[in-house]
This record gives structure tokens, sequence and C-alpha cells, in this order.
């Protein structure tokens, strides 16, 4: 274990106090042009310019960045060496930074720096500072980049003057318990960036306590990705005059004005992903015609296109699995304002990512997996017919309730995949319908009406499909099928810093290519090369053979995107979300799991 003591002793060492140009020592003879006679108390000013200079010099300078009173320290060596003692050592340092020395405990023996005012501790091994051990004096306290995952031993009687604390890029996530006018009656400014702080409202509620703060910041703390955060921050601590390194203006405050007394859902994070437009996407094949007349109905085809993707959410949806009668909650919810299609779970044999951070989201297929392990759900946009650049107008929308779950999320990748949804259908004999009116006997007149033979013309479109028996015929159209076109992978780190992240990419295809026209089989002939042709002998000809169609490669599939971070911006856009999220309460919602 290092000690803070032990890393300063070793320090104070390498400045060289009792060593030339500093302190005392041969060279300060009777006889040396630089002798001292401390009992008259005057020096030589030409020798001790001389010393100074030396002591600046690249020969004798050393490393001064810990510490702004080193400088002075030295002179003091020079000038007054007499005075320099362990004690006065103690007393004379008003700053330490002790940045990235792999310190891994504050003993005790920091009482010792009585003038202490700012110490720096940035980059070590500390997973607790005992306040008791702070001097009195301290008023700025670096403490970023360590192990700290809770402030409880920092507040055992901390330094009461203290009016900077930062305690960034740590593993802090609940700082209820530590934020009290008791513990901190001074503050004025508290750095908690980059922890993993995931609770709005009771975090701004115990910060609401501190009375003297003014200067708050959050930066990259899961909280910050709640659409109401910056708004209920204003609201709830009403002195602070700067927010995330943002001033705060009296605009400001008005807009949010009682914004934190709604009944909101603080945690959730909300956010839209849009597909404008999906260029150069090649067009189906086309249907056979119908011969009805032969009462030849082939199977019909519909083609419709969508974007699916994997997104961390949260919320229940009633899923009803095949042969069941019971609806099963699984994760993943779609607003009703949403007009997008509604998320999809993943097959019970897909495990999802357990490390949404990493570069790469990958499903694995595993033999069992139970659903409580998921993790998020499969949301894809509506199929929309084909066109060579369809749009999707209508985005999806996606909530998370789990703001540090969606933090890890939003430091790796989402894959979009365009998928074409193929709808077969194929003609069955109609059952009868009891509704229908029974027909009309010939040569009979209707009540009140006319003779058959006066009929209306029937419109074209609702002719009835029977076949040779005269069965009236139906539509049936089997479960669809999807079938994986194209896909690119799309950083989301810039929902992080700037809460939007947009661009068009030209895709990956990973749809099978074509296949080419076939040869005629061996010995087929055409019917005039098999009689001769035109008045010809019979097989004068010989067979041709059919050259190959080439295929030309299809145009590169673009498509672009747009993912952003829901913002409220005053207290009317608090109201707007909250009645729209009202509305997706009482809406159901059916899932087809359909694996990619």
């Amino acid at each position: 274990m290092t000690k803070l003591l032990e890393t300063f002793y070793g320090d104070l060492s390498k400045l060289k106090l009792n060593q030339f140009p500093c302190g005392t020592g041969n060279w300060r003879l009777e006889d040396d042009p630089g002798y001292v006679d401390y009992h008259k108390g005057e020096v030589n000013q030409e020798t001790l310019f001389s010393l100074e200079e030396l002591a600046h010099s690249e020969v004798f300078n050393v490393k001064s960045d810990w510490s702004d009173d080193i400088t002075s320290l030295r002179q003091l060596a020079i000038k007054k060496p007499q005075v320099i003692s362990e004690q006065f050592i103690f007393q004379h340092f008003t700053t330490l930074r002790l940045v990235d020395r792999n310190i891994n405990e504050v003993d005790r023996g920091l009482l010792k720096f009585t003038n202490l005012q700012e110490l720096s501790l940035t980059g070590n091994c500390l997973t607790s500072v005992v306040g008791a051990h702070l001097p009195k004096s301290l008023t700025v306290l670096q403490l970023f980049a360590n192990k700290f995952t809770d402030l409880r031993e920092l507040t055992i009687n901390p330094p009461p003057n203290l009016q900077h604390l930062g305690v960034g890029y740590n593993q802090l996530t609940d700082l209820t318990s530590y934020m009290s006018p008791y513990y901190w009656p001074n503050l004025l400014s508290l750095d908690l960036s980059h922890n993993k702080i995931g609770q709005v409202m009771p975090t701004l509620q115990a910060l609401s306590k501190l009375h003297s703060l003014r200067n708050l910041s959050l930066i990259s703390n899961p909280i910050t990705l709640a659409p109401g955060y910056r708004g209920c921050t204003l609201d709830m601590i009403p002195q602070l005059q700067i927010l995330d390194d943002v001033s705060i203006s009296d605009d400001d405050r008005l807009h949010f004005t009682n914004i934190s007394k709604e009944a909101v859902e603080w945690d959730q994070a909300i956010l839209t992903i849009n597909f404008p437009v999906l260029e150069n996407l090649r067009q189906p094949p086309e249907n056979e015609a119908l011969d009805e007349a032969n009462f030849h109905y082939p199977i019909q085809k519909k083609f419709g296109y969508l974007i699916r993707f994997r997104f961390v959410c949260d919320g229940e949806i009633e899923n009803t699995k095949p042969g069941s009668q019971e609806k099963d909650k699984l994760p993943g919810t779609v607003p009703s304002i949403q007009v997008s299609s509604t998320p999809e779970i993943a097959p019970d044999n897909l495990v999802l990512p357990s490390s949404p951070a990493s570069k790469e989201i990958e499903e694995v297929i595993a033999p069992s997996v139970e659903e409580k392990s998921s993790v998020g759900g499969v949301f894809e946009t509506e199929a929309v017919a084909w066109e060579s650049n369809p749009q999707f107008l209508k985005p999806v929308l996606v909530r998370c309730s789990n703001l540090t779950e969606l933090e890890e999320f939003l430091n790796g990748e989402v894959q979009f995949t365009v998928v074409e949804k193929v709808i077969e259908s194929f003609t069955a004999i109609a059952p009868p319908d009891p509704s229908s009116p029974t027909p009309t006997p010939s040569g009979q007149k209707k009540k009140g009406g006319k003779d058959d033979k006066k009929k209306k013309k029937e419109d074209p479109g609702s002719k009835v499909l029977k076949d040779k028996d005269g069965n009236i015929l139906k539509w049936v159209d089997r479960s669809p099928t999807f079938n994986e076109i194209a896909n690119i992978k799309v950083n989301l780190k810039p929902l992080l810093s700037v809460g939007m992240t947009t661009g068009k990419t030209q895709c990956t295809v990973t749809e099978k290519p074509p296949a080419v026209t076939p040869l005629p089989e061996d010995g087929r002939q055409s019917a005039a090369s098999a009689k001769g042709g035109k008045g010809g002998k019979k097989g004068g000809n010989k067979k041709k053979v059919a050259t190959p169609v080439p295929v030309t490669p299809p145009e590169p599939l673009r498509m672009e995107y747009k993912l952003e971070r829901v913002r409220w911006n005053n207290l009317q856009d608090c109201k707007v979300w909250c009645q729209t999220s009202d509305a997706a309460t009482t809406t159901n919602h059916t899932i087809t799991t359909a694996p990619l």
C-alpha cells in the first residue's frame, strides 16, 4: 500500500533543499564569496543573486508541478536556509497535487499540513478517504479518476470550510445519504461528472439541501439522458448559477417553473429513430397473371420492406405464444403516439448481448435461455410497399427507464437491418356465409322490386372468384416470411455527447445474388430445328445453345438515418409528453416474433 505521506516525502527529497545551491555547506565558508554571516544577517547580494540563478538553471532545476509552493520554498532554502525544518515545510505548503501516483490510502499524517487549502489526488487508487484525516483548512478537494463507489467515509468529520469537491470519473451511484448541509455547509461547487448516478428525483432532492451550492456538474451521468433532467434541476435547485458548465439565465428558470411538480416518470429516457429514405432498393419479382377462364389461380406474393433493429428498452408488452392462452410479459414497449411498428422480442433461443458497450453487438444462439435474462427488444418500422427510394415517414419511439443500462448501450453500436417481408396468398373454398340472403328463384319478382334480368351492373373489382364446380373461392394468407437484405452498423456515442446522430451510409448487402438464367437441357431443340426449319430437311439444323443472361450488379443500397434523444425545452413540452405517455398505457400491443 502506498500512503500519501510516503509519496510526499519521496517528492520532497527530490527538491534537494540541503544541497547546492540551497542550504548550507562548505560553499558557505567565511573565505568563500558566498559566505553568510547569520549573526549580522547580511548577505553578499551578488553571490545571492548567483545562487538564485543557479537554482533556476536547467542543471539544478527540479520538478515543481505537484505544488505551487515549491519555487518559494527553494528560494527560502537559498536566502534563509536556517528556517527550513520539517515543521516549517508542512506549514509552508498550501497546495498539493499528487496525480497518478498509485496512492491508495490517505493517512492521518496529512493533518500535519495545517495551512493546506488545495489537495488534488486525481488518478490514484483510492476507494475511500476519511474526512477526519483531511486538514480543517482545506477548501478545494479533487478526487477524480479513483475507485470510489460511495462517499460514506468522506462524510466523517469533513473539513468545514470546503468550497469545492470534485469526485468525477468514479463509480458513484447514489448520493442521497451524503449530500447534507451538515457535512458541507459552505460547498459552492460540486463536480460529479462521469459517474453512474441514474436516479433523477432522489439525487436532486439531496442536492437541493445544499443551500450554498452555485456550480454543479453531472455531465456524462445516466440521469442526464432523461428529457426533463435540466429543467427539473433548475426548478429544484434555484440558487444554481452554472449547470454542466453552462450558465443559467433568468429565462431558463422561467421556462421550467414548477416542472418538478409534474407527475412524470423522471428516470425514463425517450429516443426517436427515423429513416427518411432508403435508396436503390431492388425491385421484387412480379406475380403470375390470373387465368380465370381456365380456373388457374397461382400463388400471389405481396412484398413489403421494413427496417429492424435491437435496442435497449423497458416496459411490459403482452405477447401470446402460439398454442398458449396465457399472456407473457416481455420487455420492450412502443407508445401509441409512435406510428411505427411494435418492437419484437427476440426468440427464446436468442441470447442478447451481455455487454452493450462492446464494439460489435451480435446475436448468439443458445439452446435455452430464460426470457427474464433478455435485455431490450427488437423494433421495426412499418412495412412499406416497394419503391426505388422508399420513405419510412413514421418514426420509431423507444423508451427506457434503466438509464444506467441505456448509457452502457449507447457506448456501443446498433445494427439496422433492411428486411423484405413476403406474404404468400393462395385460393381456398370459402365456407358458406350464414348471414348472406337466400337467392330469389328464377321467374319470380322480388317484393316491391324488379326482375332478376334488370340487375345492376356488378363492380369488376368485387367479382367473386369461383372454381369449375362453382364453389366460391377466397384468398388465404400464409404466415409472413422475412428475408434479410442488407444492414449497417451505427456508432451511438454521439447520442451521449450531443444528443443526436445522423448520416447516410452504404449498406452491406447480405442477400444472395440472383440466379443466372439456366442453360437448356442436353438434346433440347426448338420446334423449327426439329423439323428442319421452313422447307428444310427434318433435323437439318443444329441445336442452338442459349447464352446466359449477364447479371448486372445492383446499385449500392444506402440508408439515411437519424437518432435523437428527446429533451424538454420548457414546461409545455413536459405536459405534452405526459399526455402521450398516459395514452400509450391504454393501448394494447401485440408482438410477432420474427428472427432476423
